[in-house]
């Protein structure tokens, strides 16, 4: 029997913390989620077995939601709707993961076409497999890329987007100069983007060990206040930091609690009170995972008057 498997045997809590040993060990985003493999629950995944599962990665908004893809596609919704999604749009996704909210935009905001780009290679892979069998091959054209040195002209791009993978660029301002560079004047960045909440102070020497864990830079450790300073430090106006925390993590915590116990993706149904929402109940269990427990949806537009 090998190590690994004798990690699992004595379950999931211990499978997922030889998980976490090994991430911080590579410092790789593109392994991170190799491993995650199609499911945003540790130890769920099914290895693409199910051609019906739903492959979204994001923590979805729990606000009228009540499973996960559900939550997964109001997300996607909101971050649409933030960044003004228009048909005829040409659009660039950084850090699409299986292309899910790509598929979605096409169909439902008529865009006229997404290039995405990621550096995890099984990611591309399913993703594009994903478009093509949608028929969404003109529409959609996924490759490898990295966020803080995109391989695209100047001015190429109406809208750059990034659902829930920003936390993961090194740096993040590096992406912040490179979004401002693609977009065209007057374009517009939105990010669905996890936090660290106001007031938390500087990363602890246990936040930096878990934020490597999960091949999150450090240096991204900064709140929503600084989010918006940097963003205006590289050249972007009107922007706009909103905090969706309580809508976040109460039904992703409860939803990971449904799965853990058994229950399908589909059957793992999420009912929160107000006060749970309120409260914000179950964000405590994010405070081990590096206090990134803030959720944002950021807007920024770059001046119609630039000459960059």
């Amino acid at each position: 029997m090998s190590f690994i498997e004798s990690v699992t045997r004595l379950g999931k809590p211990f499978k997922t913390l030889y998980q976490l040993v090994v991430f911080y060990r590579q410092k790789d985003v593109a392994k991170f989620y190799e491993a995650y493999g199609d499911d945003v629950v540790f130890g769920e995944d099914q290895g693409f077995t199910n051609t019906d599962k739903a492959l979204w990665l994001n923590f979805g908004h729990w606000g009228t939601a009540r499973t996960y893809k559900e939550a997964c596609v109001a997300l996607a919704d909101m971050l649409a709707d933030a960044a003004r999604l228009e048909p005829g749009h040409e659009v660039l996704d950084v850090g699409f993961g299986y292309g899910e909210q790509d598929i979605h935009w096409v169909k439902t905001r008529e865009v006229k076409h997404i290039t995405g780009i990621n550096i995890t290679p099984l990611h591309v892979k399913i993703a594009s497999e994903r478009v093509a069998h949608c028929g969404l091959g003109d529409r959609i054209s996924l490759g490898l890329g990295s966020a803080t040195n995109i391989e695209l002209a100047d001015a190429s791009f109406d809208r750059v987007l990034a659902l829930e993978s920003a936390f993961h660029f090194d740096p993040r301002e590096g992406f912040f100069e490179e979004a401002f560079r693609v977009l065209r004047p007057g374009g517009r960045l939105a990010l669905a983007d996890f936090a660290p909440v106001p007031g938390s102070g500087p990363a602890s020497a246990f936040d930096k060990t878990v934020l490597r864990a999960l091949a999150i830079p450090d240096v991204n450790f900064y709140d929503r206040d600084e989010y918006a300073d940097k963003l205006r430090q590289k050249g972007f106006e009107n922007v706009e930091v909103e905090s969706i925390r309580n809508y976040v993590f109460p039904g992703m915590d409860r939803y990971m609690k449904l799965r853990r116990k058994g229950r399908s993706m589909d059957d793992a149904v999420v009912e929160l009170s107000k006060e749970e929402i309120d409260n914000c109940s179950g964000v405590e269990d994010w405070d081990r995972f590096g206090r990134m427990n803030d959720y944002l949806i950021v807007t920024a537009d770059k001046p119609a008057t630039s000459g960059s």
